[in-house]
């Protein structure tokens, strides 16, 4: 039997709610990052992953590696497995309280075609929890250009 799918925006609403604005955010590539743009409000920190395929969780443990910050890294399924060995660095390294990594799962690399990918486990080392979701739509355009956005993330883990 599997588990509840809930929406995208609902699952983030959630992650955003559980870690408040204290946290600093890395959202992975593509849909996630433009589904976590659409719901995060200016008083989150975001770090817009957009196409660092499977990257999200390793930029997320240097950074909680390299501040004192609450880190939450906002993956998709298609993303994790594309660095799936990453988690068990992140369950070996990562500071215990302060490094938070969520798996958007919809059984598809939705950003590039909506192809199936493998379905994952329930749960993986590294990995706080696993969201099965449901496909939301096409959500909009990241609102900030990076440059900007490295700044405003650099500037907040720097205590600024």
């Amino acid at each position: 039997m599997s588990a509840p799918r809930t929406s995208r925006a609902e699952a983030i609403r959630t992650v955003l709610q559980r870690h408040g604005t204290d946290a600093v955010y890395v959202a992975s590539t593509g849909y996630v990052s433009r589904a976590v743009a659409a719901e995060a409000g200016p008083e989150h920190v975001v770090f817009y992953m957009q196409g660092s395929m499977g990257l999200a969780p390793a930029i997320g443990l240097g950074m909680a590696l390299a501040s004192d910050r609450t880190v939450v890294v906002l993956n998709g399924d298609g993303a994790l497995l594309m660095s799936l060995g990453t988690t068990h660095t992140v369950r070996d390294r990562a500071p215990a309280g302060r490094y938070f990594h969520y798996v958007l799962d919809n059984g598809m690399h939705e950003s590039v075609g909506g192809q199936p990918c493998a379905p994952l486990e329930p749960s993986y080392p590294g990995v706080t929890e696993v969201f099965p979701i449901t496909r939301d739509g096409k959500p909009p355009r990241v609102p900030i250009a990076p440059l900007d956005n490295t700044a405003q993330v650099r500037a907040f883990l720097a205590g600024r």
